[in-house]
Formats: C-alpha cells, sequence, structure tokens
C-alpha cells in the first residue's frame, strides 16, 4: 500500500511539474528577426533554422519560390499555419510569427517564416519556448508546413498537383 501511495504521490508531482512548465511556456514571444533574418537557435536541440547552416543539427534547407509566386507566398504561408493548427501571433510584409502549443500539456513552439523576394525563398524556424529535447517535433513540423505551404502556393498559382 505504500508503494502505490508512493508512486501516486511521485505522478502527481510529475504532472504538476509538467504543467508549471506548460503554463511558464506560454509567456513570451518568438524571438523575431536579427538583422532582418531568422534568429539563429540556441545549442539546445529543440529547434530548426533554415536561416543559417552553420550548425548542421538545426539546418533545415530554405522552401525554393518561383518569382510568380511571391504574390501568394504569405496567404499560402498562412493558409498552412492554420491549416496545421496553429495561431498567428505577428504578421509583417514578409514575415510571420506564429505558435503552437502541444496536445497533451500545451507546451507552446514559435514557428517564424520569412520570405525572402530576393533570393526567391521562404525561410521556417521552429523552436520550442522551454525544455531541450523535443523528440524532433520541430523538424516534423517544419517539413509537414513546407509541404502544405507548397501545396497552397500550386493550388493558387495553378500548378497541377
Amino acid at each position: 500500500m505504500a508503494l502505490s501511495n508512493m508512486l501516486i504521490s511521485t505522478t502527481l508531482i510529475i504532472i504538476a511539474f509538467a504543467g508549471g512548465l506548460a503554463l511558464f511556456s506560454k509567456a513570451g514571444d518568438a524571438p523575431g528577426l536579427n538583422n532582418d533574418q531568422l534568429t539563429d537557435c540556441p545549442s539546445k536541440p529543440n529547434c530548426v533554422c533554415s536561416e543559417n547552416d552553420r550548425s548542421l543539427e538545426h539546418y533545415i534547407a530554405p522552401m525554393p519560390l518561383l518569382p510568380e509566386q511571391q504574390q501568394q507566398a504569405m496567404l499560402a504561408v498562412k493558409a498552412s499555419i492554420i491549416a496545421l493548427g496553429g495561431q498567428i501571433q505577428d504578421e509583417q510584409a514578409h514575415y510571420l510569427a506564429s505558435t503552437f502549443s502541444s496536445k497533451l500539456l500545451g507546451f507552446i513552439d514559435d514557428v517564424e517564416i520569412r520570405i525572402d523576394t530576393e533570393q526567391n525563398q521562404i525561410h521556417l524556424r521552429s523552436a520550442s519556448r522551454i525544455g531541450y529535447s523535443d523528440l524532433g517535433v520541430n523538424r516534423k513540423r517544419a517539413a509537414s508546413l513546407k509541404s502544405t505551404i507548397q501545396h497552397h502556393l500550386d493550388t493558387m498559382t495553378g500548378k497541377p498537383e
């Protein structure tokens, strides 16, 4: 009986701690742009970014953008964020910040997108606000976003799928 009470107490403590961390993750904002580029990832493995390839652990390739798709790019980005369950937090001409929350405890991840009209690319950054490892969630989200954005762009510009 004492062992089961200890297990219950330990479980409750872990749940309370995780819940506190989830609440803490709701505070704050996305890091935003730094010298007109997405902010570099910290050293923790819970972030991916296409803007800087100095760290292969964090690097993802940017999306190519055809010149004729530039007009629809931000619309495709917004539609994709919403379709995948994100919430738009800030929108500028060529930059968008959004948040995604985990299903279980509601941890917040920031997703930022910058459209580079000079290089014809869409840059992405997806990062957990707190914690160390994300078990690859941000990398998977970035891949899903890229695929969804491409689908929306192809639909908007009449390209065959």
